[in-house]
């Protein structure tokens, strides 16, 4: 009875993945990797939408910081502006108030007060349009790190979806393998080839039902050698009482099986 041949581990080389090899069933891996695409990009996309107007209320609301502070400014200004005139007014009626343009005193404590106040209502202004300054530059700041993170935010993204895409086929292919080898040895089963399948490579899904069809694959060719050597037996017996042709039809049906088993 001719021997069964099981693979050797000189002969694992040939089940080494190669990153040419990962699509063996491109209808498949590419259908299921798209869906896991379709599902990245609409997650991706839900998210940056999220992010996008998270960081626009932010800065339309710094924006409307900035616009309150002008408009305080503006006020303050306006506020020093007239103090001023008021202070003018007030200093040509004194001037020309006959009560008091004998008395430099009055005048000059007037004048002393008005500008203490005047000087005031300058330090105010200029903190106010300091702090204006500075809330203009954050919004300025905020809304380049908005455009910043945008950018980065659809690289990484983008850079997601593809990784979602290639681990799409990298897991498909654990699945595609074991099923494209087993349809191979299907049409060789089909064909007389009774030869026992390699194991699946480390990694690959469906080892179970894998090794449940090579024990198939092994039981067919056990009952192959069987019959191989009740043939052999039967020859032997009829070596001597049938027709060489019929001797010779029995041994090339017994070559011919024998073929089968590789």
């Amino acid at each position: 009875m001719a021997e069964s041949k099981s693979p050797s581990p000189a002969e694992g080389g040939r089940h080494q993945r190669r990153f040419r090899n990962y699509l063996i069933d491109a209808h498949f891996q590419l259908k299921y990797a798209g869906y896991l695409v379709g599902i990245a990009a609409l997650l991706s996309a839900a998210l940056g939408t999220i992010l996008y107007r998270t960081s626009e209320a932010v800065i339309a609301q710094s924006r409307e910081s900035v616009a309150v502070g002008e408009q305080v400014v503006e006020r303050g200004r306006d506020v020093v502006g007239e103090s001023k005139k008021v202070n003018a007014v007030v200093q040509m009626s004194i001037v020309r108030d006959p009560a008091y343009a004998d008395n430099p005193a009055l005048l000059a404590a007037f004048q002393s007060d008005a500008k203490t106040n005047d000087d005031k209502l300058s330090a105010q202004q200029a903190r106010l349009e300091e702090q204006a300054s500075r809330l203009k530059a954050q919004s300025e700041a905020l809304a380049a790190q908005q455009r910043t993170m945008g950018s980065a935010l659809v690289a990484v993204l983008a850079a997601l979806v593809v990784a979602v895409g290639v681990a799409g086929i990298v897991i498909t292919h654990r699945v595609a393998g074991p099923i494209f080898k087993m349809k191979k040895q299907l049409r060789e089963l089909a064909n007389g080839d009774y030869r026992i399948p390699f194991p699946l490579r480390k990694g690959d899904e469906l080892v179970d039902f894998f090794e449940e069809f090579r024990s198939m694959v092994s039981k067919l060719r056990g009952r192959q050698e069987s019959e191989i050597h009740r043939l052999d037996t039967a020859i032997q017996n009829l070596a001597e009482r049938a027709p060489a042709e019929t001797l010779s039809e029995l041994r090339a049906l017994r070559d011919e099986m024998q073929r089968s088993l590789g």
